[in-house]
């Protein structure tokens, strides 16, 4: 061992004494041509007059400057291998970089610039997916598999080049094959389901047509859409994420569309986490929260906020909840700031492809607390959020009713499906009061119905009361005894909103019934035979 390190030792300083040769030689070589010396100056000649300006190079000149300006690029070029050889030679003798006096700079580190063409892209998502199809084990499978969905996950346009490699009908044959072995690998399952998602992929709804559950914004009056979703549970005999294909939710309504489709907690429990998460949150010192309004734009502890959020939520990103087949697709809503205003932005838990029919940005590849945070960033209660450069406020300010988003939503996953309900759940309103009407307003009433006029939600209601059948749309929105604040934590009143939900409930019986009805009908045998039949085509040709 010690003969053949020396032995490198010998060779690597004779390569470097070669290189250092040439490096000189090559110097002094150009420096004849590039730099003659002067003729000796004869005494016997007669002065001249000045030389006139020189003048304009010839073409064979320009050339020669090309050629000596290759020169000196070869030079450096000789200059770099020798640097980079002593640093290997260095390490094995043992010397110190302050001895060879090679350094990097910062501006050639930033000169080496790394971009993704197209070409690239293409050939990357190419050979992933023909590494997945050569793959002589499960086990490696599955780790191709996850490197390609995080492939998919960081490029999105990617998803162009899987169609020509036959990815979907790949991996469908995949899962079909593992689900008839005597063990079941339900890990390497979840992988193909995730992968298949980021690849465009969804499956078929399991009721007749698509069916939607829309959850307005509200702060702490999200306790009446869980009283109203307790109701048709009990109705329809089913959890909720196992009823809906689709959910979406905006600001109180993200919180709950995230709990029941990204992490499926019961009712009763969601309901114990929000009154829990107004005493914990929505508590706090007035002077303190004023204080902290004035220098940080918002009343009430941020930072907390988030702890509480990661607590409860952990660090699963959005996209790992399409690993269950049983959880339904679901966005959370907020609202990019821009320069000019804001612009609609979602958190999904699924894949679109860009298109001229697709009208909003999304993502699926941050964390579920994070898009959480992100929709419920309402200004004054709450700091702004920053990720990853972009800066996210509460998606109430431009859309509190999401309904309308997540029909076209379901547009875009399930073209060739029909609607078959569309739940809305508004989170109360105050009832109107004739006799405030009829008095002025003061400042306090005037800023109120200022953001009352913002974070509407009648208005969408109105409209798609008119444009979609009635057996269709329901819109559960109750009449409040009284107008209570985004962030009540007292618990009279929280009683009180309760009474008054359970005393709507009451009235519109009717309503949920036909509601529930409406929500159980579910695929017939002719459909489930024909989605069995597209299936195997997909599959086998």
């Amino acid at each position: 061992m010690l003969i053949s390190k020396q032995n490198l030792i010998r060779t690597t300083s004779t390569v470097k004494f070669s290189l250092i040769y040439c490096y000189q030689s090559t110097n002094s070589s150009l420096a004849s041509i590039l730099y003659p010396e002067p003729k000796p100056i004869d005494k016997n000649d007669v002065s001249l007059p000045p030389p006139p300006p020189p003048p304009k190079p010839t073409t064979k000149q320009q050339a020669q400057t090309v050629v000596s300006s290759a020169a000196d690029v070869a030079v450096n070029a000789l200059g770099v291998g020798w640097s980079a050889l002593s640093a290997v030679s260095n390490r094995i003798t043992g010397l110190t970089s302050s001895q060879t006096k090679v350094s990097t700079t910062s501006q050639q580190l930033n000169s080496i610039v790394r971009m993704v063409t197209p070409e690239s892209l293409e050939q990357r998502t190419k050979t992933l997916i023909r590494s997945i199809k050569t793959a002589s084990s499960t086990l490696s499978q599955a780790i191709r598999i996850e490197e390609l969905s995080n492939h998919l996950l960081q490029h999105p346009d990617a998803n162009y080049f899987t169609k020509k490699e036959r990815l979907v009908p790949y991996l469908l044959f995949l899962r079909q094959h593992e689900r008839h072995k005597p063990v079941i690998d339900k890990k390497f399952i979840n992988m193909i389901n995730e992968c298949l998602t980021l690849s465009n992929y969804v499956q078929k709804p399991r009721g007749k047509g698509i069916r939607l559950l829309c959850i307005d914004g509200g702060g702490m009056r999200g306790l009446v859409s869980l009283n109203a979703l307790r109701r048709i549970e009990d109705l329809v005999g089913e959890p909720v994420h196992t009823m809906f294909d689709y959910m979406c939710g905006v600001s109180t309504g993200a919180v709950i569309a995230a709990m029941l489709g990204a992490f499926k907690v019961d009712l009763n429990q969601c309901e114990e986490l929000y009154k829990h998460f107004s005493t914990t949150v929505f508590h706090r010192n007035k002077a303190l929260g004023i204080s902290s309004l004035i220098t940080s734009q918002s009343y009430y502890d941020t930072k907390s906020f988030e702890t509480y959020l990661r607590s409860r939520m952990g660090e699963r990103l959005m996209i790992k909840t399409s690993q269950d087949l049983d959880s339904p697709k679901f966005s959370l809503i907020s609202a990019l700031t821009l320069p000019n205003g804001y612009k609609l932005y979602l958190f999904r838990n699924y894949s679109i492809l860009s298109s001229p029919h697709t009208h909003y940005d999304g993502t699926a590849k941050y964390k579920v607390w994070e898009a959480v945070r992100a929709s419920t960033s309402a200004p004054g209660y709450f700091e702004e959020y920053l990720l990853d450069g972009n800066v996210f406020q509460d998606g109430g300010l431009i859309a509190n009713n999401p309904t309308s988003i997540a029909l076209h939503e379901c547009k875009l996953l399930w073209p060739d499906e029909d609607i078959q309900c569309v739940v809305s759940l508004g989170n109360g309103r105050p009832a109107p009061d004739v006799a405030l009407q009829s008095k002025s307003m003061s400042l306090k009433q005037k800023l109120s119905s200022l953001v009352d006029s913002v974070t509407n939600t009648e208005t969408i209601h109105v409209c798609l009361h008119d444009l979609l059948p009635q057996n269709i749309y329901f819109r559960v929105n109750p009449f409040m005894s009284a107008d209570f604040v985004l962030d009540e934590h007292r618990p009279e009143r929280i009683e009180q909103m309760l009474r008054d939900t359970q005393t709507y409930i009451r009235q519109n019986e009717y309503k949920f019934v036909k509601l529930a009805q409406r929500l159980t009908r579910l695929r017939s045998l002719y459909q489930r035979f024909l989605d069995r039949i597209k299936k195997y085509l997909q599959i086998y040709t």
